[in-house]
């Protein structure tokens, strides 16, 4: 009895393990996922012209040359879409997601729009390449799409900032005097920062 208690606790043992190396990589090291399910038809939808909007879905996000190409949901938190995909199933890849506190026509001076760095290139992966000045110049347009409006977007800025930076808390960017975008992701290997990318559109749906 006591060899098979101890073989038991080995087995517990090692499976915690293994589940806090699985928590570190997805925090830390980034998600290992493949695109979230459905989303390559949704993506085709789109492209036909005739795009299928799901519910909770407040609009379409494209940077031109990149992977993020994604609809963007929106709930009454900022916790649902960070473990749910775009149908509402369980998924460590998530969603693209609003916060919960902007206006879903993007009428507000910043709106932010969240996603994971994926290590596969997908979701929010591509923000973290806008530090090279080439790539940086090279993917520099692209566009929101709404169910009434659309808007040309033009990258403007990359920061990295602290996880309790104010632009969360007051939605608002001294370096700024118009209305913004930001894509907001997580730092390879620092849990307390945030890779952001911000950028340039207004309410009449022309660049600045």
């Amino acid at each position: 009895m006591k060899k098979l208690l101890a073989r038991i606790g080995m087995v517990a043992t090692a499976a915690f393990i293994v589940a806090m190396f699985g928590a570190y990589f997805a925090t830390e090291q980034g998600i290992f996922e493949t695109e979230p399910v459905g989303i390559v038809e949704l993506r085709q939808q789109n492209e036909s012209g005739e795009p299928a909007w799901l519910p909770g879905q407040v609009a379409w996000l494209k940077i031109d040359g990149t992977h993020i190409d994604y609809p963007v949901m929106q709930t009454n938190d900022n916790e649902w879409y960070l473990s749910h995909d775009y149908y509402g199933n369980s998924a460590a890849s998530g969603a693209v997601f609003l916060d919960f506190r902007n206006s879903s026509d993007f009428s507000d001076q910043l709106s932010i729009i969240y996603g994971h760095r994926m290590n596969s290139d997908l979701m929010f992966a591509d923000v973290a390449k806008y530090r090279d000045a080439d790539y940086f110049a090279a993917h520099i347009n692209g566009e929101l799409t709404t169910p009434t409006q659309s808007y040309n977007l033009r990258v403007i800025a990359h920061r990295e900032v602290s996880a309790e930076d104010a632009i969360y808390r007051n939605f608002e960017s001294p370096d700024f005097d118009r209305p913004v975008l930001v894509l907001s992701t997580c730092v390879r290997g620092k849990h307390n920062k945030r890779d952001l990318l911000f950028l340039a559109f207004d309410n009449r749906g022309e660049l600045w």
